[in-house]
């Protein structure tokens, strides 16, 4: 088990016939775990620049079909009700209560260079995080999620970036 710790886990893409160079490989090394005390099962959290403003406590959360705002960063982003579109279907959670949205809205959100808008589910209900962000947007990112490494990978224009 030990002899594994070390060993580097990385996502390639495919090479398409014609091409002869891999390009933005997503590794997470040893190295990576230096600051973390470990074994943990932390969440990988993250701070992000939604709009204008950073919005820390944003939690990757790889199995979140939906990006989730909580009712409490929406008022601290200036978002008033007029600013939300209807949400016509509930969330279902793990504890299998549907929770009804107030409304979805669409916001930038950068990381590291590169921008995304994302469409968020704003939620009216109590949370220690501000947003959720869920596989829609870590596919649009193209981004790779290690929370063993507490780190989260994407290509960007720099090549690869990262977050932790």
């Amino acid at each position: 088990m030990a002899e594994q710790m070390g060993e580097i886990l990385s996502v390639q893409p495919t090479v398409k016939k014609g091409e002869t160079e891999v390009k933005d490989v997503l590794s997470f090394s040893s190295w990576h775990l230096e600051h973390i005390q470990t074994p943990h099962n932390d969440v990988l959290l993250v701070m992000f620049r939604v709009g204008d403003i950073d919005v820390r406590h944003i939690p990757i959360d790889q199995g979140s079909s939906v990006e989730i705002m909580y009712y409490g960063a929406f008022k601290q982003l200036k978002l008033e009700e007029k600013d939300l579109t209807s949400a016509i279907s509930p969330l279902v959670g793990f504890n299998s209560q549907p929770e009804w949205p107030v409304g979805k809205v669409i916001l930038p959100i950068k990381a590291g260079s590169v921008i995304k808008q994302v469409e968020f589910w704003v939620l009216k209900v109590p949370s220690t995080y501000n947003l959720i962000l869920g596989k829609r947007w870590l596919h649009a990112m193209q981004a790779v999620a290690s929370t063993y490494h507490k780190v989260m990978r994407f290509p960007s224009a720099a090549g690869v970036s990262e977050e932790v």
